[in-house]
């Protein structure tokens, strides 16, 4: 399945490849109303993101290691970069 962007402009998504691997499976899960989904695989959010006050939370739908996430997904050369991205908008930094 490949991922779909769905806010190119979204904070985890700065200094991304267009482009993202293939993933073998997810979680199907129903994002809060609230929630703003970036990333999506079908009609499926791959990841949706949430923030309350100062808080903010994130769903990733996959694995960050093999699994449903291939070796693929791991040599990928944007992988770094949305892990730091993702963490830093999460932590608020």
């Amino acid at each position: 399945m490949d991922a779909i962007i769905t806010e190119s402009t979204h904070p985890v998504l700065r200094d991304m490849p267009a482009d993202w691997p293939y993933f073998l499976g997810y979680n199907r899960v129903i994002p809060k109303d609230t929630a703003t989904t970036v990333l999506k695989l079908d009609d499926d959010p791959l990841l949706s993101v949430w923030q309350y006050g100062e808080g903010r939370s994130a769903a990733f739908t996959t694995d960050c290691a093999p699994h449903w996430g291939p070796k693929a997904w791991l040599e990928w050369n944007g992988y770094n970069t949305f892990w730091n991205n993702l963490i830093a908008w999460v932590s608020n930094s």
